[in-house]
Order: C-alpha cells, then sequence, then structure tokens
C-alpha cells in the first residue's frame, strides 16, 4: 500500500512535470527561433544600415535613395511587426506556462496527495517563479536600457535634424547671397557694357568728329598751300614792283631834275620872250608908225603875224594868251607905226632876219616845249600807272595783312585742331585703358560668373543632398516615433499586463506562504517524528548490527545487501534530494547572467541582443553551453565580415575616385578639344590668340610701324609725337577700333563657349552620376 501510494504522486507529479517540460522545451525552441529571427533580423537592419550609410557617402542619384528609404522602412516595419508577434506568443507562452503552474496547484491541492510531494512541487513552483521574476526584471531592465538609448538616438537625431536645419538656413542664405551677387555681377557687367556702348558711340562721334576736322584741315591745308603760292607769287610781284618802283624813283628824281632844268630854261626863256615881246612889241610901234609902207608888206606882214600869232595860239593855247594880247598890242602898235615904217625899213631888213632867227629859235622851242610836254604827259602816265601800281600794291599788302591775318587766324586753328587731336589721342588713350580695364573687369566676371555657376551647382548638389538626407532623417524620425509609440503602447501593455501578473503573484504567494506555514508546521511535526524514528531506527540498527556480526561470525555465507524502498530512503535523507542538474543549470544560468550583465556594458547592440536572448530563456546546462559557444563565433564572424565589408568599400572607394578623376581628365581633355573646333569654326580676325598680340608688341619695340602708337603707347618723344599726322591718328583710330571689335567678339565667343560647357560639363556630370549608380 505504501508503493501504491508513493508511486501514485509521481505519476500525478508526471503529467503536470511533462507539462511543464513539455511548454518548457516548446517555450525554449520558440524563444531560440525568435532569438535566431530577431539576430537575422538585426543582422539585416545593419547591414542594410551600412548599405546606406555607404549609399550617402557615395554621390547615388534620387530613385536609388528612395527606393533604399522605402526598403528600410519595410524592413523596419516588418523587424517591428515581427518582434511585436514574437513578444506576444512569448507572453501567450508566459500564461500558459502560469496556467500549467495553476493547474498544477490545483492537483497539489488534492487531499489525496501526500503532503511531501505537495511541498516539492511547491518549492519547485517557488524557483520557477523567482527565475521568471527575475528574467521579466532582466526584461524590463533591458526595455528600459533599449528606451533609453532609443531616447538617446532620438535626441541625436533631433540634434543633427536641427543641425541640418541650420546648415539648410545657412546654405539657403549662402544660395540667396551668391544669386545676389550673381544679380549684382550681371547689373554690373551690364553697366560695363553700356559704358562700353556709350565710349563706343562717343568714339564713333569722336571719329566724325575727327573725319570732319580732318576734312577742314585738308581743307585748310589746300587753302593755305594756294595762299602761300600766291603769298609766294605776290612777295615775287612785289620785289618786282618794289624794283620797278625803285627804277621809276630813280627816273622821277632824273625827271624832277630834267623838269628843273626845264623849267630854269622855261623861265629862262618866258624871260627872253618877254624881253622879245617888249622888243617885238617896240617894233610893232615901229611897224604902226611905219604903216603908211607899202601894203604888200603889211599884208604879208599881217597874214605871216596872224599865221604866226595863230600857230602860236593854237600852239601855246591858253600859255599864249598873252602873247596874242602882245600881238594886238603890237598890231596896234605897228598900225601906230606904219607911219614910220619907211624910216624903218631899213630896220625892218633887220628885223626880218632877226624874226627869221626867232622864228627859228621859236620853232625850236616850240618843238622843245612839245617835247616837253610830251615828257610831262609821259611823266604824267608814268606817274599815274606808278599811283595805280601803289594802289595795287597797297590793295596787295592790305590783302597781304588779310591773307596773313587768315593765316594766322589758321594757324591758331591748326594749333586747336592739333590740340584736339592731342586730347582725341589722350582720350584714346584713356579709352585703350578703359578697354583694357573693361576687358579685365570682363575677364574677372566671366570667371567669377564661372565660379559662381560652380559654386551654385555645388551649393544645388548640397541642397538636394541636405534636402533628400533631411528626407530620410524625417521619415526615420518619423518611423521611430511611430516605433517610439508603438513601444510605449507595448510598454503600457505589457505594464498592465505585469501588473496583472504581479497581483496574480502576490494572490499565489499570499497563498504560498500560508501553505508554506502550513507545510513549516507539518515539516516541524514531520521532523519530531523523523528524530524519533530515527532514534528507532538506530537502535534497531545498532541491534541488527549486532545480530549481524553475530551471524558474520557464526554464518560463512556471502553478505547480501539491504535493499530500502524508496520512502525509507527518502526518510534516511530526510528530504528528496534535488536534481543535480537543476541546480547546476540555476548556477549556470545566475552566473550566466552575471557574466552577460557584466559583458553587456562593454560590448554593442547585437552583443547586448545575443546576451539577452540568451538569458531570457531558461535552458539546461548542455543547451546553454551549446548557445553561449556560437555566440562568440557568430561575433567573430560577424566582426569579419564587416571588415571584409569595409574592405570592399574601401576598394570600391578608390576604385570610384580613380575613375572619377579619368573622367574628369577626360572632360577637361574633351573641353579643350571642343573649345580648339568651337573657336577654329570662328572669324580669324575675331579670335587672335595672345601669342600673335605678344608676338606684335615685341616686334612693335623693334620697329616704328603703325601699330606702335598702339602697343608704344606715352613712350616716344615729344619729336616723334609731333611728326604723327592726321593720316596715321586716323589710321591708329580704325586699327584700334578693329581691336576692339575683335576683343568684343572674343569676349561674346568666349562668353557663349563657356556657357555651352557648362552645359556640357553638367550633362558629363549627371551622366558620371548615372553611371555610378548603375554600378553600384
Amino acid at each position: 500500500m505504501e508503493s501504491a501510494q508513493a508511486t501514485s504522486p509521481a505519476e500525478m507529479e508526471n503529467p503536470v512535470s511533462v507539462e511543464n517540460g513539455e511548454s518548457g522545451r516548446n517555450s525554449n525552441h520558440i524563444e531560440e527561433k525568435t532569438t535566431g529571427d530577431v539576430d537575422m533580423k538585426a543582422d539585416f537592419i545593419e547591414q542594410q544600415q551600412l548599405d546606406e550609410s555607404n549609399v550617402k557617402t557615395e554621390p547615388n542619384g534620387d530613385q536609388l535613395k528612395d527606393q533604399d528609404e522605402d526598403k528600410i522602412e519595410q524592413d523596419l516595419k516588418a523587424a517591428v511587426l515581427d518582434q511585436v508577434a514574437i513578444e506576444e506568443e512569448e507572453l501567450n507562452l508566459r500564461f500558459k506556462d502560469l496556467k500549467a503552474q495553476e493547474n498544477g496547484k490545483e492537483l497539489q491541492r488534492n487531499p489525496s496527495l501526500p503532503p511531501q510531494n505537495n511541498i516539492l512541487s511547491h518549492v519547485h513552483c517557488l524557483a520557477q517563479l523567482e527565475e521568471q521574476r527575475r528574467n521579466y526584471e532582466q526584461q524590463l531592465d533591458q526595455l528600459r536600457t533599449s528606451n533609453i538609448q532609443k531616447d538617446n538616438m532620438i535626441t541625436l537625431i533631433q540634434r543633427e535634424n536641427a543641425i541640418l536645419g541650420k546648415e539648410k538656413q545657412a546654405c539657403s542664405k549662402e544660395m540667396e547671397m551668391a544669386n545676389k551677387e550673381k544679380e549684382s555681377t550681371v547689373i554690373k557687367f551690364a553697366m560695363k557694357e553700356k559704358l562700353l556702348i556709350d565710349a563706343k558711340k562717343e568714339k564713333e562721334a569722336v571719329e566724325k568728329q575727327l573725319s570732319e576736322a580732318k576734312k577742314e584741315v585738308k581743307n585748310v591745308s589746300t587753302r593755305f598751300l594756294a595762299v602761300s603760292e600766291e603769298k609766294s607769287r605776290m612777295t615775287y610781284i612785289i620785289d618786282e614792283k618794289c624794283n620797278e618802283v625803285r627804277k621809276y624813283q630813280r627816273e622821277c628824281e632824273k625827271c624832277k631834275t630834267e623838269l628843273g632844268l626845264l623849267e630854269s630854261k622855261l623861265k629862262y626863256h618866258i624871260n627872253k620872250l618877254n624881253i622879245e615881246t617888249e622888243a617885238k612889241a617896240v617894233v610893232e610901234r615901229q611897224l604902226e608908225e611905219q604903216k603908211n609902207a607899202p601894203n604888200k608888206l603889211e599884208e604879208k606882214a599881217n597874214e605871216k603875224l596872224k599865221m604866226e600869232f595863230e600857230a602860236n595860239t593854237i600852239l601855246l593855247k591858253h600859255e599864249i594868251t598873252s602873247k596874242t594880247e602882245a600881238l594886238d598890242k603890237v598890231t596896234k602898235e605897228h598900225q601906230r607905226l606904219s607911219e614910220a615904217n619907211k624910216d624903218l625899213q631899213n630896220q625892218l631888213h633887220e628885223i626880218t632876219t632877226e624874226h627869221k632867227r626867232l622864228t627859228e629859235e621859236f620853232n625850236r622851242l616850240r618843238e622843245l616845249h612839245n617835247s616837253v610836254e610830251g615828257s610831262y604827259s609821259d611823266e604824267l602816265l608814268n606817274s599815274a600807272k606808278l599811283r595805280g601800281q601803289l594802289e595795287e600794291l597797297q590793295l596787295l599788302r592790305t590783302q597781304n595783312t588779310i591773307n596773313e591775318e587768315k593765316l594766322t587766324e589758321e594757324q591758331k586753328r591748326v594749333q586747336e585742331l592739333e590740340a584736339l587731336l592731342q586730347d582725341h589721342e589722350s582720350d584714346l588713350e584713356q579709352l585703350k585703358v578703359k578697354k583694357q580695364e573693361l576687358l579685365t573687369i570682363n575677364k574677372e566676371m566671366s570667371e567669377l560668373i564661372v565660379q559662381l555657376q560652380n559654386d551654385i551647382c555645388l551649393a544645388e548638389a548640397k541642397a538636394q543632398g541636405l534636402d533628400a538626407e533631411n528626407k530620410l532623417l524625417k521619415q526615420e524620425k518619423l518611423a521611430y516615433d511611430t516605433k517610439y509609440n508603438q513601444l510605449e503602447r507595448q510598454l503600457s501593455l505589457e505594464a498592465s499586463e505585469k501588473n496583472e501578473e504581479r497581483l496574480l503573484l502576490a494572490k499565489h504567494l499570499s497563498e504560498k506562504t500560508k501553505m508554506y506555514e502550513l507545510t513549516k508546521q507539518k515539516l516541524d511535526d514531520v521532523q519530531g517524528d523523523f528524530e524519533a524514528t530515527q532514534h528507532k531506527h538506530a537502535t534497531v540498527l545498532k541491534e541488527l548490527h549486532r545480530e549481524l556480526n553475530k551471524y558474520k561470525r557464526g554464518i560463512t555465507e556471502p553478505k547480501i545487501p539491504i535493499s530500502y524502498c524508496s520512502n525509507c530512503q527518502q526518510a534516511i535523507n530526510g528530504y528528496p534530494t534535488e536534481n543535480p542538474q537543476q541546480r547546476s543549470h540555476s548556477r549556470s544560468s545566475s552566473h550566466g547572467s552575471m557574466h552577460n550583465g557584466s559583458r553587456r556594458a562593454s560590448e554593442s547592440s547585437e552583443s547586448e541582443t545575443v546576451a539577452s536572448s540568451a538569458t531570457t530563456v531558461q535552458q539546461p546546462p548542455l543547451q546553454q553551453d551549446l548557445q553561449a559557444v556560437p555566440s562568440k563565433k557568430v561575433l567573430v564572424e560577424r566582426i569579419l565580415r564587416l571588415q571584409q565589408a569595409t574592405a570592399r568599400q574601401t576598394e570600391r572607394i578608390e576604385f570610384l575616385e580613380n575613375h572619377t578623376a579619368a573622367l574628369v581628365a577626360e572632360v577637361q581633355k574633351k573641353s579643350k578639344v571642343v573649345q580648339h573646333y568651337m573657336l577654329r569654326d570662328q572669324t580669324a580676325g575675331a579670335l587672335t590668340t595672345s601669342r600673335s598680340d605678344q608676338n606684335k608688341s615685341e616686334l612693335v619695340k623693334y620697329g616704328n610701324g603703325i601699330m606702335a602708337a598702339i602697343y608704344g603707347g606715352s613712350s616716344k618723344a615729344g619729336g616723334e609725337n609731333k611728326a604723327m599726322s592726321l593720316e596715321l591718328s586716323l589710321e591708329i583710330n580704325k586699327k584700334l577700333q578693329t581691336v576692339l571689335e575683335d576683343t568684343l567678339l572674343k569676349n561674346i565667343t568666349l562668353k557663349e563657349n563657356l556657357d555651352v560647357l557648362g552645359l556640357e560639363v553638367d550633362n558629363l556630370t549627371r551622366k558620371l552620376r548615372s553611371l555610378e549608380g548603375s554600378c553600384k
């Protein structure tokens, strides 16, 4: 009966223990699966995070980033859902264990079972409950640490978001500043172009003025040449006239001397005529006295006298009126003396002879007078001619003075024009300096524009990258927020469930404390009975030993071992022996938990998850040893895999850097080739190289060509500058205009080429990014 009763509680204990064992094995197996799945998911997520970090470091396309973000979000959501399902399964298993324990307790409460088995099952349940409590506390600690880590991650992400937001604001400010600078540079460039156009217009106006001035100078030069020729001719004529005037002056002096002589002769002859007229009057008086002389003589004498007097009156005109009067007097006297003519006939012969002589002298004098009058008229004509010539000379002198004044005015005007030319040359030099300054400004503006375009492209790329990273961080933040909310909800649910479990455990503990007190009393009673029975058995054993010794001495048969029943053995031992495996398991689990706890502080999150998953489930010692060994192997393998991945990534990064350097070199070569072909297609005059300009400037140093004024500047002497003519200055202006047009064409073509090259570089960078994305 005792053996049957002893076996029955063991049989009654077996289903509970079997159920507990099966549930424990199932739970262990499920937890192993869950931990394995969690490790696999964690490894997969970490690998994806590493890939994401590598992808962030490398410039991939926006589509690949969006696809990676979607994949990461889906994987994280799936991992979170799997963890939630696994935790729910664990909770269900734990509730199943609790239900199994409650069923075992109900079976233990049956009065048919002996008290010792109830005590053992109660102790076993208490140990399991303590272990479960420890596991729950460890899980709570792990969840708290994970929550703290997640809070730290969230704060870090928020800080990174704030930093990225500040960087984005700074980039936006830089973009605005760059845009403003670009607009200001464009405005400056437009203003400079406007100034160039105004300068060109001013130059055209100055060139027009120069052309007009050139025409005027040509006209003035022709006039000046004509005037100089006229001046030379007039000077020659004036010299000739002066010589003639000198000759005429000499002749006039001679004529004056001759006139003086003639006047003296005339005075002498007039005096002589007066004397003769007086003598004639005397003779006429005598003739009048001798009037009564023969009539023939008188008629002849009268006729002769009349003829003579008429001739004298015709020849002498008004000068001989006195003579005519004298003759009248003489005639009167002759009438008066005709009476005395007879007396004076002898005298008449003498007078006739004298008269003949006087008539001859008179004729001679008349001829002299006529010649004197002719010479006088000639002298008057000559004097009139000389006066006309003098008047012409005076007119010529006045014209000469006028021409000299005009020449002085023209010279002044020429000097003014030369001053204007010098001013225009200085203006042209200033325009050259301005042109060079504008060319340098244009070059600087083009370089600034290119730099600004590159900076804008870089800023846009940075902004796009920052936007993409900000989007990723926002999405990660949203995912972490959702996870955090889900975890908070799960924590609240688990806290409520654990509160309920604690209440249940408190109830169980209160019941078990009562049962423990009852069992303690029973144990005290049983121990008293046991001590009494021990004394009895000791006495019985002593007696039996004595009897055995007696029998040994008397009996030579072999010794037969005494077999005790299970109840006796339990009574001898005092209380049932615990399973050493369970004790070692509890010790190893506690030691493993302490070791894992100390190791968790130093290892990474992966080792934490492995250690926590290893300590959450109660396992036998063999399974625990097998799990402890693979955890190190897994860590080592994972470290090796990560090192290999980093080595491959570094190799790939080096390859991509070399590839990008080669592509950049090819792009630069292609840009040079494109620039060469683009420049070759343009006009030759508009695209002369700087080498040719340098050669021209060096050639100008050795020669005195037309372009020496352009490249030499103001280095020449003053005499050489004076030697420069208007035609040379106009040719220089034309060549300067062609140079200006060439430089403007160069600037326009270079600007267009830079724009084309910028577009081609953008296209090539996009192609490179797409190729890198496809290679990845």
